[in-house]
């Protein structure tokens, strides 16, 4: 659940840029929205009659929201939205392969569209205890 000053726009926003479809909502208050792996997510006005439900909830949310993306699919996802005119305000490259790339949503959200790391990081080793010996 996100609070959100225009649940319209927002819809425009996560609908046309995002490809979520509409499930169900009014759109003076609030908005379903299908993420396509069988998610939800739900926009509310952030004045509106509902919003003290969803305060509480996203006062302890992420201020962020991650995507995970193909690596062959982050450049076609690059070229998207600069056709849409959202613009990309910082693309990184991770020690371990994977990348990243950063914008923000109609309210101001960051939004990340993340590779899985071309390497794996292995994990730690627990080493035994040598005794000394005396």
């Amino acid at each position: 659940m996100l609070l959100t000053e225009d649940v319209e726009r927002s819809v425009e926003f996560y609908g046309g840029c995002l490809r979520f479809a509409l499930r169900d909502g009014d759109l003076g208050r609030y908005a379903e929205l299908d993420t396509g792996d069988g998610g939800v997510l739900v926009l509310v006005k952030r004045d509106g009659s509902i919003a003290p439900m969803v305060e509480e909830a996203e006062s302890n949310a992420a201020v962020d929201l991650t995507f995970t993306v193909e690596p062959e699919g982050l450049e076609v996802w690059k070229k998207w939205f600069a056709r849409r005119g959202v613009p990309v305000q910082r693309e990184t490259k991770w020690v371990h392969g994977g990348r990243s790339i950063f914008l923000r949503d109609p309210d101001g959200r960051r939004l990340e569209f993340k590779t899985p790391p071309a390497v794996v990081p292995p994990k730690p080793v627990v080493l035994e205890a040598r005794k000394r010996e005396d």
